[in-house]
């Protein structure tokens, strides 16, 4: 959203180059962009850890305690461009007369953002909010291959994860049919969660 509204402002210059630097990774595909992240989270092989340890500092990206954050960022890179060109797309809708009527009464680019552009984007907003979560019940690629640099990621961290290792390692097709359905199920009471306060928070 930040980054959508950065691109929207009208202090904003080369917004065709930032739209297609943050919706790059996107096109990246997952697979690919999990095994680049995995190396740059490696002690030897990342620059950014060797950067850090220059100045003493030691964090290991992999470690029990950092893990889950480094997968969050990995994912986030990924998909962040995606939800910000739904996002832009939606401020772009918003009628022009009503922004020049909020220049006119003296509101600011902040003011303007806060109170005009987020209110009249909500349905984006929400959208955005169900394709995340969903998604993120669903998450494979970066977990998968984390857990061959990582013995804090186990075989079984995520749900899809589960479901994979009961069909194709331990080969209990009914298992893994069932973990899938009730996959299913929440990915369903996830939408119908959020489309129901997203809808009342619409018309609120």
């Amino acid at each position: 959203m930040a980054l959508a509204l950065l691109v929207d402002s009208t202090l904003a210059r080369a917004k065709r180059f930032f739209q297609l630097a943050h919706f790059l990774p996107h096109a990246v595909p997952g697979l690919i962009a999990a095994l680049v992240w995995s190396f740059l989270y490696m002690p030897g092989f990342s620059p950014v850890l060797d950067f850090l340890s220059v100045f003493g500092a030691d964090w290991d990206p992999l470690g029990s305690d950092a893990v889950v954050f480094s997968m969050a960022n990995a994912a986030t890179w990924q998909w962040i461009g995606y939800n910000m060109v739904i996002f832009y797309a939606a401020l772009q809708a918003v009628p022009r007369e009503t922004l020049e009527a909020a220049v006119v009464d003296g509101a600011g680019e902040l003011r303007t953002a806060w109170s005009v552009k987020l209110p009249m984007i909500r349905s984006s907003v929400v959208l955005t909010t169900l394709f995340t979560a969903v998604g993120a019940i669903q998450l494979f690629n970066e977990p998968e291959v984390l857990r061959s640099r990582s013995s804090a990621v186990s075989t079984e961290w995520s749900p899809v994860m589960f479901i994979y290792q009961a069909a194709f390692t331990k080969h209990d097709y009914g298992l893994a049919a069932a973990a899938s359905l009730l996959l299913a199920v929440l990915g369903a009471a996830l939408s119908f969660v959020i489309t129901t306060f997203g809808n009342r928070w619409k018309k609120a």
